[in-house]
């Protein structure tokens, strides 16, 4: 499994974290991985899909009928995206491995369930931009 770090991402251009919690539901809540042997297939489809787009996993859990994921993802990447890469890339791999789910038209419900995941809180990012420009005050009161 990919696992991801907790830092800060740096790219050509910007730096930052993008993280999520994801639920992935399978079409009329069907009962696809209550099996051991689709469980996994539905785990390495995942660890495939984001070893492929650099997308980093830092938990998952299958169970029978839906899909929890908390990723980080590249910063060009949309939740609509991830979405796309995580569904599609997931039901490609599941249905090569496992030909016998390919008689479901679709392996994914439509819906889509996510949420933003930080490791600061609100009060620390207000607390970051008030006292950002202490320097800069402090600098100007020895000036004046």
């Amino acid at each position: 499994m990919n696992r991801g770090n907790s830092e800060i991402k740096r790219f050509r251009r910007n730096i930052g974290q993008k993280w999520y919690h994801v639920v992935l539901v399978t079409k009329k809540r069907g009962k696809v991985f209550q099996w051991k042997e689709t469980k996994e297939i539905a785990e390495k489809s995942f660890e495939w899909v984001c070893e492929r787009h650099k997308i980093d996993i830092f938990s998952k859990e299958v169970m029978p009928d839906h899909v929890h994921l908390f990723v980080t993802c590249p910063p060009d990447y949309s939740i609509r995206r991830l979405f796309q890469v995580l569904k599609g890339g997931s039901s490609y791999y599941i249905r090569k491995v496992y030909p016998s789910l390919k008689k479901y038209k679709h392996l994914w419900n439509r819906g889509t369930m996510y949420r933003t995941v930080g490791n600061v809180n609100a009060e620390t990012i207000k607390h970051y931009i008030e006292n950002s420009n202490s320097w800069s005050r402090t600098k100007q009161k020895k000036l004046g």
